[in-house]
């Protein structure tokens, strides 16, 4: 199974602070690239894990009545930039006669997350995982997000904050239930 390369990003980093004219062997320096690769290690760790895995442990249920997760925290890294994302993911879906934990959600939300992403995608590839691997009926996810590469860098726009959604199933076409998801977000 292929690992995030720990030893090469340290190295790589010690490289990009010699390019920056940064003394790399200066106190409050010396440990940077060591800890930058650890971190990495960390923030990158969905790379190599299937969010699917994570859902298979269901429960049957009798109604298939709608169960929302809001306001799950997430963070991410910019694809674009490697700035950080992060925000609130809220999650919908009718169930098909199984469910998951609420945890196994938070845990298919945080290996999509830890991987260079664009929220747009994150969005979609948890409304894929949830609606192919539950088989459920509709899947809706609203992602609320602030992108450091929008306010750090380039447009430096500090209050703005990106809104995506992605819809599955019963969700794609019936605007009644994407309102009553959205009134009960509010």
């Amino acid at each position: 199974m292929k690992k995030i390369d720990v030893d090469k990003i340290e190295n790589a980093f010690r490289d990009i602070l010699d390019a920056l004219g940064e003394n790399v062997k200066r106190e409050g320096l010396e440990d940077t690239p060591k800890r930058v690769a650890q971190s990495y290690g960390e923030l990158f760790s969905g790379l190599f894990q299937n969010p699917e895995d994570v859902l298979k442990r269901t429960f049957e249920v009798e109604k298939n009545d709608l169960i929302v997760e809001k306001n799950i925290d997430f963070y991410s890294m910019c694809e674009h930039h490697f700035l950080p994302i992060f925000g609130k993911i809220d999650i919908a879906y009718i169930p098909n006669g199984k469910i998951v934990g609420f945890g196994d959600i938070i845990k298919v939300i945080d290996i999509l997350s830890k991987r260079p992403q664009i929220q747009e995608r994150l969005g979609a590839q948890i409304a894929d995982a949830i609606y192919e691997t539950l088989n459920c009926q509709g899947v809706m996810i609203i992602i609320k997000a602030k992108h450091m590469c929008m306010t750090m860098r380039g447009e430096k726009r500090v209050n703005s904050e990106i809104i995506t959604t992605s819809y599955r199933g019963v969700f794609e076409d019936d605007a009644v239930r994407r309102m009553e998801i959205l009134s009960l977000l509010k």
